[in-house]
């Protein structure tokens, strides 16, 4: 994903992507978001969801430091990629909230093209990748197919 994009979600969402810059011995965020920009919006969407939940819940424990609610419930991304055409989504501190939102992002990366955003479907080949007609396309000229 293009830098502007990394810059932008880990600016919106800071906890979430805390661990963004971090050590490749501790964390998998330190290699970025793996995939197209094409899923920026599914990421973006994704992240807001979750971080509407993590606040929510935070109303539901005043009694917890902000430091303890951190440790036990925010969501903290460890790794964004890409795997046989569909986006992965790896998080920790997650709820049964949080994996029912991952699954749908998840799922509708599958419908959407991962370099343009456009509707896709997965392609076979070397590498399985979702793509739209187009960006199928330019991608085998420039392979020289």
């Amino acid at each position: 994903m293009r830098d502007e994009l990394d810059k932008r979600l880990c600016e919106k969402y800071p906890k979430i992507f805390r661990d963004r810059n971090g050590n490749m011995q501790e964390t998998c965020m330190c290699f970025g978001f793996a995939h197209g920009d094409g899923w920026h919006d599914i990421v973006e969407t994704l992240c807001s969801n979750i971080q509407s939940h993590v606040d929510w819940k935070r109303r539901q424990h005043p009694d917890l430091s902000d430091e303890e609610f951190d440790e036990q419930h925010q969501v903290v991304a460890a790794q964004v990629k890409e795997k046989f055409g569909g986006l992965r989504f790896y998080v920790e501190n997650c709820d049964d909230y949080i994996r029912g939102a991952v699954a749908v992002a998840e799922s509708m990366s599958y419908r959407i093209c991962e370099s343009c955003g456009n509707k896709g479907h997965r392609r076979a080949g070397g590498w399985i990748r979702t793509l739209c007609d187009t960006c199928h396309v330019k991608g085998r000229k420039q392979e020289g197919g």
